[in-house]
């Protein structure tokens, strides 16, 4: 009964990823729309990041907290709500900037908190398939992210708006919020007085800061890829928006092939090395289409392949390094992570406006190049080898 409920869990965690993504990465297509209806340029596409960025930090270290003290099932209901009512006021925003801003921002409320819940929720279950697991849970985030840009590019063509889009997003939410509220689920990493640390120590242990580097500049290639792909090939090769979701969707669909790949795979091997070998692939393949131009698009969205395992298998092997507290520590690295983000996604609006969308987008293969610097980093600074459970996980 245990193990079918379980596996009920599961398939919800993937329906909600899948949702999460459509409402989250169908904003790369609605770009060149957003700018239009509220009359904004690059700059103010990256204060909306900057503030979708701002409510994901400060609801990633809450959730972390909420996830301890109340569960997790209550806290991806909280986080269903939000996403919910904030894609529902989206319709009534008119043509204001600042309530555009202030939905966003409720939106990556929700996107925080039902992100941080799964994130912390997933390496309880099926304890010998963990990478497997959490790989896939966020291969249906990609499933989501490339339905979302394909309909979005598709449906705006045909003339739909943004708003209408959403719409539909929204009746989803509701569709499963209601279905989710009967379901039972585990109340893992709860806090007692059994497992209580000192907050102050996570802030002074350097292990913690190297994975927010790794994830930090990691993340904000995925996000400024997935944001700011359809404005580059507008802007550069004046594609209309189908035809430049098309790339976007491709890059989508090998990131999420990737994940489902890649989590047998880094079972494999070494998790880490695993991930710092797909990166460097990721950087080489990256950088050539951006060098070759036009005809380099297709090879932009291969890389998406070799993007894919990083950022759960990273998270995975947090579980694994902090073997107390685990929701509290996942919810300060993924709020320290978003802060990179949020502050790197603001500079590439800006140097879109200043020095062009073409090389604005280089900032996309040196954080990659970042990133594997701090992965090795973390490497080398701990003893675990990421391969299998039930290892050693003392640090150096």
């Amino acid at each position: 009964m245990k193990n079918k409920n379980n596996t009920i869990v599961i398939i919800f965690l993937f329906l909600m990823m899948v949702l999460n993504a459509m409402a989250e990465n169908s904003r790369g297509v609605f770009i060149p729309s957003f700018k239009s209806d509220f009359n904004i340029d690059n700059t103010d596409i990256g204060i909306m990041i900057f503030i979708c960025s701002l409510a994901y930090i400060l609801f990633s270290y809450a959730g972390g907290l909420l996830c301890e003290k109340i569960g997790q099932k209550r806290v991806i209901l909280l986080g269903l709500c939000f996403m919910f009512f904030s894609l529902i006021l989206l319709l009534s925003a008119g043509d204001s900037y600042t309530s555009f801003l202030i939905n966003m921002f409720l939106m990556n409320i929700g996107l925080a908190l039902t992100s941080i819940a799964i994130n912390t929720l997933v390496p309880v279950f099926l304890i010998s398939y963990q990478a497997i697991l959490m790989n896939i849970v966020h291969f249906c985030y990609g499933v989501g992210g490339a339905i979302g840009q394909a309909l979005g590019g598709v449906l705006m063509t045909k003339g739909f708006t943004f708003r209408n889009i959403y719409l539909g997003i929204a009746i989803l939410f509701v569709m499963l919020l209601s279905a989710f509220t009967f379901i039972k689920m585990p109340h893992t990493h709860k806090y007692n007085e059994g497992n209580k640390i000192n907050k102050l120590d996570v802030f002074k242990n350097k292990i913690v800061y190297f994975y927010v580097l790794a994830l930090g500049f990691y993340v904000f290639a995925e996000v400024a890829t997935l944001s700011w792909l359809v404005n580059y090939i507008k802007d550069n090769y004046q594609y209309n928006s189908s035809r430049s979701a098309f790339y976007s969707v491709m890059f989508l669909v090998l990131f999420s092939v990737g994940r489902l790949v890649g989590g047998f795979i880094v079972k494999k091997l070494s998790y880490l090395k695993a991930t710092m070998g797909s990166l460097v692939i990721a950087v080489c393949l990256f950088t050539l289409g951006l060098v070759i131009g036009e005809n380099g698009l297709i090879i932009i969205f291969v890389s998406g392949f070799f993007f894919a395992v990083t950022f759960p298998t990273i998270v995975l092997t947090i579980s694994k390094v902090f073997k107390q507290n685990t929701s509290y520590i996942t919810g300060v690295i993924v709020t320290l992570t978003s802060s990179v983000n949020m502050l790197l996604n603001l500079v590439i609006g800006r140097l879109n406006d200043k020095i062009g969308t073409y090389l604005a987008f280089y900032m996309i293969p040196v954080s990659l190049i970042i990133s594997i610097i701090f992965i090795y980093l973390i490497h080398i600074n701990t003893k675990i080898n990421f391969k299998v459970s039930g290892v050693n996980n003392e640090q150096r």
